[in-house]
């Protein structure tokens, strides 16, 4: 997984017609702007339905739910084995 920093106003371009840009950060939010041709499928994850056990998508909605009940802090991994407890 790539990870990047960006500051408001920054983009990230994916392949030759994806263009990510940051329009507001705040506590705990970013919303960003994604310029993508129709032909893309754009959407949230969480609105695609279930992943099946194995996709990474998995494991990083799974660390999300953790962090919010409160369990112990977990790091992603995009590795099959999914989360690694620190």
């Amino acid at each position: 997984m790539l990870v990047l920093t960006r500051k408001r106003s920054e983009m990230i371009q994916i392949g030759e017609n994806v263009v990510i840009k940051v329009l507001q950060t705040g506590r705990g939010t970013v919303k960003i702007g994604i310029e993508a041709p129709d032909d893309v499928r754009v959407i949230r994850a969480e609105l695609a339905g279930a992943p099946a056990p194995g996709h990474p998508l998995a494991a990083f909605l799974q660390e999300r739910r953790d962090i919010k009940r409160g369990n112990e802090h977990r790091r992603f991994d995009p590795q099959p084995e999914g989360i690694v407890a620190e």
